[in-house]
């Protein structure tokens, strides 16, 4: 959690520092070189630029670039610390993940405690992809934020010292039914935050239309609205399926520890409700008058069950499932 607080204010810092945000800038500079060279295609991960207006605050390619000035040179020096704290963060994030299966002699995924800490351990590896493939860095102060919540609401609220399961827990289905939903919890927590980004920059950009935004908004500063729904979409695209997957190696196991595959038990219900908000989403997508914001909302209305089945109903309702929580 120290660490990836670091990053979080390393993040804000660039964000402050950089008259424009650095990801832009280098982003902008590999535009400008590729226009320059006659191409007309702009490769994906150069989306982090809202036009090619960003093309004109740089240097021409064969001239010499200018000093930097102070304020970027702190921005450059902050996303530098940012990017190697979260790297950093996350490696000892997954030590403890390995370690704490280490002293349960088994899986890390438990109990809801184990369960965040592994779910938020896959949020930050998605990151961390995307920050290399992508050059993602823009979601870092918000990622690393969020991380930092769940991990403290983990150890204050959720903890327990490792310990054997129930028997209900001792069969192979807790590798694949439990590994399948922490992978989901991550993808769902990196989407959403890619949504919120999207619905609040697409209003930024409805009103630079407008002529009414406000030039200096930090909005400015993030990707496209476009890109950020379609990052958001790639990622709900994948972890659908895996959902699905989810509810039913859950029945499976259902059936195997209690003699029935489906029992309408909280917990599953709340978790064929998620799917059911999840695939409407992804038919929001393909109708039209849906796709964009509406569609935006119906993904945060899925996290929103997710959420209340991962907490509300694990922890305050009675069912099958409460073995699993932190009573």
């Amino acid at each position: 959690m120290f660490v990836y607080l670091i990053a979080f204010f390393a993040y804000t810092a660039e964000w402050v520092f950089g008259r424009k945000s650095t990801f832009v800038v280098e982003a902008a500079a590999k535009a400008k070189t590729l226009v320059a060279a006659g191409s007309v295609t702009v490769p994906d991960d150069l989306a982090a630029l809202d036009d090619l207006d960003d093309l004109d605050d740089l240097p021409d390619p064969d001239e010499q670039t200018p000093p930097i000035d102070g304020g970027n040179l702190r921005a450059i020096t902050a996303g530098g610390i940012a990017v190697s704290t979260t790297v950093l963060g996350f490696v000892l994030h997954v030590i403890g993940v390995v370690t704490r299966g280490v002293a349960a002699d088994r899986v890390p995924w438990g109990n809801l405690y184990e369960f965040t800490i592994a779910g938020s351990a896959v949020a930050m590896a998605l990151y961390v992809g995307l920050l290399f493939r992508k050059n993602a860095r823009w979601l870092g102060v918000f990622v690393t934020g969020v991380i930092v919540a769940i991990l403290g609401l983990a150890m204050e609220v959720l903890y327990k010292d490792a310990e054997q399961l129930v028997p209900a827990l001792h069969s192979p289905w807790l590798v694949v039914h439990v590994a399948a939903a922490v992978l989901c919890s991550g993808m769902f927590t990196v989407a959403t935050v890619a949504t919120v980004l999207y619905l609040f920059k697409s209003r930024y950009e409805t009103k630079a239309k407008l002529g009414t935004a406000n030039p200096n908004s930090m909005w400015k500063r993030v990707p496209s609205a476009m890109k950020l729904d379609l990052t958001a979409y790639r990622i709900l695209a994948f972890a659908f399926p895996v959902w699905t997957f989810t509810v039913i190696a859950g029945s499976i196991w259902a059936e195997r520890a209690w003699g029935r595959y489906w029992g309408w038990d909280p917990t599953e219900t709340w978790a064929f409700i998620t799917w059911v908000v999840y695939a409407a989403y992804l038919h929001a997508r393909a109708t039209r008058g849906w796709k964009g914001r509406g569609a935006g909302f119906i993904a945060l209305v899925g996290y929103g069950c997710f959420i209340f089945n991962y907490f509300i109903v694990s922890i305050f309702v009675n069912g099958m499932h409460s073995y699993a929580g932190v009573k």
